[in-house]
């Protein structure tokens, strides 16, 4: 009798694998939310500053967080 080495797995049972999305949704949600906030400090401080690289640079960084929720969904 043999014995299997890994209990409740049957190896003739193949396995989907895990998109990418939904594998690593957490820490690019994550990072989506900082991004966010790393957004209104740049447009603040460029808005007093008047300085319209940072401003620009806060409008980059807003365009990117909300393109990580739409690159990863359920």
């Amino acid at each position: 009798m043999s014995t299997n080495p890994v209990p409740n797995t049957n190896p003739n049972v193949a396995t989907k694998p895990v998109p990418w999305g939904k594998k690593y949704r957490t820490p690019l949600m994550n990072a989506a939310f900082w991004a966010f906030w790393v957004g209104f400090a740049l447009a603040h401080q460029g808005g007093i500053t008047n300085n319209s690289t940072l401003i620009n640079l806060s409008y980059l960084v807003f365009t990117l967080a909300c393109l990580v929720p739409l690159v990863t969904k359920k």
